[in-house]
């Protein structure tokens, strides 16, 4: 029943008055029918007077709000609604009491006796009384629940309204054809179009030409497998195009059928673009690591490799798998690993480059190689420490070089201090040979007059000695200033040897043990046999007076050789040519000589031997004559060991002039 026909029911309750008896009756059957449907209405129906002043309830009234018909009837509507409902409340009293009913429904939020609310929907019409405007009757019902449903289902979109606009990526709505529901792509994106002009577009209508046939083939996909992402190119309204990242789904209704597709979607342009600009400048400057015959490379703060370019894998010799995660120390020696571990220590804590560093490492063969590197700190994007970077030039050509030149400056000073000698030899050795002459001459003819078994022929035979002695001296000065005139042949060499040992088993100690090995009897040299003499004598007598007084053994070898380039290069590091050489070697087991002592060995005058035993010249004029002969000279010494003298003087097969 509507509020306006309980009105005019209610009107009969309270204004008709029975002419007769029979319509008094029928209108006791109308009244009771009507308040019958009054109490037992299941909606709340209510009379207040025009001020708001309840005057009858019905029972539901009092079950929704808590309240007894007794406490209502003392009651006004505005007790129980918020302030801020009155103008509601008064706006529908006046168009009631101007229209005689309300023009639809109002909704309060009314207060419970037990302090909750209730939302009820009321719609009211005029009751008249003596044809004068009497009270307000009004139907309502209880939509609390329905307004929480709303409000819930309001606050659920609004949420879902907000996450929608406020996403950075633009979320999208479709149907199976492709027709845009919703989307936010407009405000997501500059594409040019408003979001009204998208929400009546198709997905195919942002798509170019030549991508337009595909979906049908992504629609397809979608609905086997429900779900799907991947990259979609769209053209924005001025034809721009951009490249959409995107992942959908396929929503099905209750029934399993699909529905709609829902997704989201992301602008990646910009990130390709510079994904490909990165790319391009990786292989740009790849190429150009690539392409320089240093070494770059990148390690962790322990040293281990990170980053490299292809030069260090040919240098090294090792793949570039076998580097990656190499530590430094791996290859090279442990003096090197500390040199390189200072540097870095060095560069980690002042936080400055360090230049023209030069150390040694060594390949995977085990060949030497000698570097120089520059080396600066890495840090990540928050400046801390995390590694370090560098170049290493291969400076082995180069230090080779150095050594060479050494090797030629260290000639040539020794060139010129022998030249040096010579010179101040050559000006005093003829005079003082002609003042031996007269003393061993003078001193011959005293000794003729003097008996033999007298004291003064004793004395005169130790002048006559030393004089001798100072002769060999003055030839041996005569050798270095190169006016000591030789006479060269094919010479035996085994000859001499054997002649020399004989000379010298009688005048060395009878400690020292003397083994020969002579392999080529028939070897010649083209040499004076005096020089050859002297070498093998000043060898000998060198190694000998390194084992007085203890003895030891001298081991003499004489053999012929073939020598190759390899040989010259490798073992031997002399500067001979390839050819056949006679290789004479000395050996003794005595007290061996220091690194320093084997560096001046050969310098004239130089010795270690105590005052009287030595003049120094013996090994400078063994030096002087096998570099005359063209050949090379190699020393082997250890402490406490003993020294080999390692001689190699080239042979002849003929005779010659």
């Amino acid at each position: 029943m509507q509020p306006s026909e309980m009105s005019e029911g209610l009107a009969l309750r309270e204004n008709v008055s029975a002419p007769s008896v029979s319509m008094s009756n029928e209108l006791e059957e109308i009244r009771a029918r009507y308040s019958a449907l009054f109490d037992r209405s299941l909606e709340c129906v209510y009379i207040h007077d025009l001020e708001g002043n309840f005057l009858d309830v019905n029972k539901t009234v009092s079950d929704v709000l808590g309240y007894t018909k007794e406490e209502l009837l003392t009651m006004g509507f505005a007790s129980m609604i918020s302030e801020d409902q009155y103008p509601l409340a008064l706006s529908v009293r006046e168009d009631i009491v101007t229209n005689g009913h309300q023009q639809g429904t109002s909704i309060y939020k009314i207060r419970k006796k037990d302090g909750g609310f209730v939302y009820l929907e009321t719609k009211g019409a005029l009751i008249y009384k003596d044809g004068q405007p009497y009270a307000i009757q009004g139907v309502a019902r209880d939509i609390t629940d329905r307004r929480k449903t709303e409000e819930a289902l309001w606050l659920s979109e609004n949420k879902y309204r907000h996450i929608f606009e406020n996403v950075s990526d633009f979320l999208f709505v479709h149907d199976l054809d492709g027709n845009l529901i919703e989307t936010n792509l407009a405000s997501k994106m500059d594409i040019g179009y408003t979001a009204e002009d998208v929400s009546g577009m198709k997905i195919t209508d942002l798509m170019p030409d030549q991508y337009k046939p595909f979906f049908a083939a992504y629609m397809n996909d979608l609905r086997k497998k429900g779900r799907q992402e991947g990259l979609i190119n769209i053209l924005t309204k001025d034809g721009r195009e951009r490249v959409i990242e995107y992942k959908n789904m396929l929503v099905c209704d209750e029934n399993g059928r699909p529905f709609y597709v829902q997704g989201s979607g992301r602008d990646i342009t910009g990130r390709l673009k510079a994904e490909k600009a990165l790319k391009f400048s990786e292989e740009k400057y790849r190429n150009i690591l690539e392409g320089i015959e240093e070494v770059y490379f990148e390690v962790d703060l322990a040293g281990n490799f990170t980053f490299f370019n292809k030069a260090l894998s040919t240098n090294l010799g090792y793949s570039q798998e076998e580097l990656m995660g190499m530590n430094y120390t791996q290859y090279m020696d442990e003096t090197n690993a500390k040199k390189v571990f200072d540097m870095f220590h060095s560069v980690y804590l002042s936080g400055q480059p360090t230049k023209a560093f030069d150390w040694e490492l060594m390949d995977k063969n085990g060949n030497r190689i000698y570097a120089e590197a520059s080396v600066a700190l890495r840090r990540d994007s928050k400046g801390f420490p995390i590694g370090f970077r560098g170049i290493v030039r291969d400076i082995t050509e180069r230090k080779e070089v150095e050594k060479e030149r050494d090797r030629y400056e260290m000639r040539l000073s020794q060139a010129q201090k022998m030249e040096a000698i010579g010179t101040l030899a050559g000006g005093i050795a003829h005079d003082f040979n002609n003042m031996l002459s007269a003393i061993i001459g003078y001193t011959e003819l005293v000794k003729q007059e003097v008996p033999e078994d007298s004291r003064a022929r004793k004395n005169l035979e130790q002048v006559l000695s030393a004089g001798m002695r100072a002769r060999e001296l003055v030839t041996q000065i005569l050798s270095f200033s190169r006016k000591y005139e030789t006479q060269r042949e094919r010479v035996r060499v085994a000859l001499i040897l054997n002649e020399a040992l004989k000379l010298l088993r009688v005048t060395i100690p009878t400690t020292i043990e003397i083994r020969c090995a002579v392999q080529c009897e028939e070897c010649a040299v083209f040499a004076d046999s005096t020089e050859i003499h002297q070498i093998i004598m000043n060898l000998c007598t060198n190694a000998y007076q390194a084992m007085e007084p203890g003895g030891g053994i001298m081991q003499i070898g004489l053999e012929s050789v073939d020598i190759n380039g390899e040989d010259i290069t490798g073992s031997i590091n002399t500067d001979l040519s390839s050819g056949e050489y006679l290789k004479l070697s000395v050996s003794d087991t005595g007290c061996g000589m220091s690194p320093e002592t084997t560096r001046h060995i050969f310098d004239p005058f130089f010795t270690t031997k105590e005052r009287g035993k030595g003049t120094g010249l013996g090994l400078a004029t063994v030096k002087r004559i096998v570099t005359d002969l063209k050949g090379s000279i190699l020393i082997d010494s250890v402490m406490g060991k003993g020294t080999t003298f390692t001689l190699y003087l080239p042979r002849i097969s003929s005779e010659k002039e």
